[in-house]
């Protein structure tokens, strides 16, 4: 088989497989639920944004972060603590919903809580034939949007420990002791009077009573004195 041949062969492979795909957006990016206030209940719309009609499902996980800030999807369990109406919705193009998520859980909420909603695309028809021999490929849309119990309250960074690992570098481990979330967006971390610029740790907040490794260059293990947080 020669090289010609080859290339007139992928030249009709890329001939018959179309890309069907619809998308969607969800607002907002983030759903708030003052629980200070009492607040249980929150709305989110879903917008069609092109391509083929889609059916989109919606259901709440737990928010399960490790110890390096990242999220752990495959290990996430399915909240039973909230309620999604409708669950699941067929949206045309240009077409939008609201899809309204309730708090069902039980006694006072006194340290901040977070979960995320998962909207999936779901498959109508995963591939189809038509009659001109092209085939249909289906790709899918999802998002994961964190939901927020807010309490009103600040977190606060505890310096834990610190130790080498390494390759010219330490790790200090810090502990959330405040009733709030610490937003890595605002964090800095300061070390001898010294701005650390780059470091591990620093995507997704850390949540009141758990706690985060930050790693980054530096010749030795430090104290707690050593430290500072500032966010």
């Amino acid at each position: 088989m020669n090289f010609r041949y080859l290339s007139l062969s992928f030249a009709c492979l890329l001939f018959i497989l179309q890309t069907a795909q619809a998308a969607f957006t969800i607002e907002p990016a983030i759903i708030t639920f003052l629980a200070n206030q009492g607040e249980k209940t929150a709305f989110v719309e879903i917008v069609h944004t092109g391509g083929d009609p889609a059916a989109i499902q919606l259901s709440v996980f737990e928010r399960t972060l490790d110890i390096d800030g990242v999220f752990k999807k495959s290990e996430a369990p399915k909240s039973s603590e909230f309620a999604v109406h409708p669950s699941q919705v067929i949206l045309y193009p240009k077409e939008r919903a609201n899809v309204q998520i309730t708090y069902k859980g039980k006694g006072k909420i006194t340290t901040e809580k977070a979960y995320v909603l998962y909207s999936q695309e779901v498959p109508v028809n995963v591939a189809k034939d038509d009659d001109d021999g092209r085939i249909d490929v289906k790709m899918l849309t999802s998002y994961y949007t964190v939901i927020s119990l807010d309490v009103g309250k600040p977190g606060r960074l505890v310096f834990v420990s610190s130790k080498v690992i390494g390759g010219g570098k330490i790790e200090i481990l810090a502990e959330n002791k405040g009733s709030g979330r610490v937003k890595m967006d605002a964090l800095k971390l300061i070390v001898n009077g010294k701005f650390i610029n780059e470091m591990t740790g620093n995507s997704n907040s850390v949540m009141p009573g758990t706690q985060r490794r930050f790693t980054f260059e530096w010749p030795r293990a430090v104290t707690e004195k050593e430290v500072r947080f500032v966010y």
